[in-house]
């Protein structure tokens, strides 16, 4: 019994002495496969947003709006232009606004016009099918990384809710990205600075 106690007693030093002279470090294997994954879809979907912010912002200095098939611009072109390419407005018109929805492969807009029907602001709502490879993939925070700080910014309230938007001024005309929340982009107007 004494030679199990000390036998005991000499395998629990060697064990704690082991531990000590050996020191004990938590293996963390932070390249697992989930890990992996998640940073492979976080990178791509920053590189999405980079693209989308840029395509988007570049546009904005011609007076245009992304994949947008027709030349309609701000400040020349007409409602009759506009509707020459897309025809009636499906959504209707609304407060000298007429709304083109997303349709498969296609993204949704709406057009403003002045007193003259000459366009005054574009709407640009992206897809609806896949949204997170076009508007869906731009937050508040890879807006400020890519473009800066909004010129600036405020709240816009309707239909019971709270939208956030940053204007960023784009050559003679402002960009303006409408969030819904920190991650959810709603839309993006272009309209001619005041």
């Amino acid at each position: 019994m004494k030679m199990k106690q000390r036998f005991s007693k000499v395998a629990a030093a060697a064990t704690i002495t082991g531990i000590a002279a050996f020191g004990f470090a938590p293996v963390a294997q932070l390249d697992t496969p989930a890990h992996a994954a998640t940073s492979q879809e976080t990178s791509s979907q920053n590189q999405t947003a980079v693209k989308n912010i840029n395509e988007i912002y570049n546009a904005a200095v011609q007076g245009e709006v992304p994949r947008l098939t027709a030349n309609l611009k701000i400040g020349k072109s007409l409602r009759q232009d506009v509707r020459d390419q897309f025809g009636p407005p499906p959504e209707g018109s609304s407060n000298n606004f007429d709304y083109y929805h997303a349709e498969m492969g296609h993204p949704g807009y709406a057009f403003g016009y002045d007193q003259n029907n000459v366009i005054n602001e574009i709407r640009y709502f992206g897809t609806n099918v896949e949204r997170q490879t076009n508007l869906g993939s731009i937050t508040q925070a890879n807006l400020k990384k890519e473009l800066g700080q909004p010129n600036f910014t405020s709240k816009v309230k309707g239909d019971g809710t709270t939208q956030t938007k940053y204007t960023y001024h784009a050559g003679a005309y402002d960009l303006e990205f409408i969030f819904d929340d920190s991650k959810t982009l709603n839309h993006v107007n272009l309209v001619e600075k005041p």
